[in-house]
């Protein structure tokens, strides 16, 4: 008997062109082994507030920051710590209106240790999820 390996995780960001080819949005997706689900799904109009953790990512895993671009049809695979930065950036920034807190935000993640990323990952993606969420906003930008 053959013992099982470790699914890795994984995510797939999509980049989803506008009408004019001029701008993108995009899809991230978690994949554990064969299994998807999708962690964040933002249109053109409100992608561009994260277009520097979107290119911070991609970097990360050896794409050249031109490949982000309207034209691109095939998904980007990232491993998981840009992935997790990602879409950590996402979830905790996407809901708040200031530009400065979204930024004190983004800038706390950027230069959060890996093991808290995953941690606080951990405790968005869990029940009570949306605490977490909270709990994060406060300590990277206390208002």
């Amino acid at each position: 008997m053959a013992v099982p390996g470790v699914a890795e995780r994984r995510f797939v960001m999509r980049l989803h062109p506008t009408p004019a080819a001029d701008d993108w949005g995009f899809t991230l997706s978690e994949m554990i082994g064969t299994e998807s689900a999708t962690v964040a799904a933002l249109p053109a109009h409100q992608a561009w507030r994260h277009r520097r953790a979107v290119i911070e990512a991609v970097k990360a895993d050896g794409y050249p920051a031109t490949a982000v671009s309207p034209r691109r049809r095939r998904p980007f695979n990232l491993t998981q710590e840009p992935g997790v930065r990602l879409a950590l950036a996402v979830r905790a920034a996407a809901p708040v209106r200031k530009a400065d807190r979204r930024m004190a935000i983004t800038e706390g993640l950027r230069t959060m240790g890996t093991e808290e990323a995953l941690y606080w990952y951990a405790q968005v993606s869990g029940t009570g999820g949306g605490r977490a969420l909270r709990a994060l906003r406060l300590l990277l930008a206390a208002e």
